[in-house]
């Protein structure tokens, strides 16, 4: 017997799921997204809700896992799908700022996607190149030695040109 946990919700698995959410963040309405898995709006959202609740519920992470795997295989964007990618597509360095920038931007009220623009990513892409990365990096563990290096270079880089504490002005 299969595992509850991943069985479809009306009729949309998983992977259906996630592939409506690569497709929504690689330019497609969702509108036209779900209609690619025979679905109307009031069942997606009802199935969006049921999918999300199980992830947020799983403590097993093994939602994560498969989601993560079939967004990634689908979504595309400015450096195309996850298996095209490659250390050449994005570097490693520009990844890390792109990630303490969204961190320390972010903190300061700037918006993810933005922040992103700035990079010349879409989610999509900043979705696909971390799982590279990142799986670059369990193979690889000089990867993540650099990564904190990089990670607080960026991060004091960032800082600094934003003078602070965005909140400063505030007084209670």
């Amino acid at each position: 017997m299969g595992n509850p946990l991943l069985e479809p919700f009306e009729g949309i698995t998983l992977e259906q799921w996630a592939d409506v959410n690569a497709a929504v963040v690689s330019g497609t309405a969702l509108e036209e997204a779900i209609k690619t898995i025979g679905c109307d709006m009031p069942k997606w959202d009802r199935a969006n809700n049921e999918w999300l609740t199980r992830m947020r519920n799983d403590t097993t992470f093994t939602i994560s896992k498969i989601y993560g795997a079939a967004f990634n295989k689908s979504a595309s964007g400015n450096l195309g799908s996850g298996s095209q990618l490659s250390a050449d597509s994005y570097p490693f360095e520009k990844w890390i700022e792109a990630m303490v920038a969204q961190d320390v931007l972010g903190k300061q009220g700037r918006d993810a996607q933005d922040i992103l623009k700035d990079f010349g990513l879409t989610v999509a892409d900043y979705s696909n190149i971390s799982a590279y990365w990142n799986g670059k990096m369990m193979t690889d563990f000089s990867y993540a030695m650099k990564m904190q290096q990089l990670m607080n270079e960026y991060k004091a880089k960032y800082e600094s040109m934003s003078g602070g504490d965005a909140n400063s002005d505030i007084t209670f």
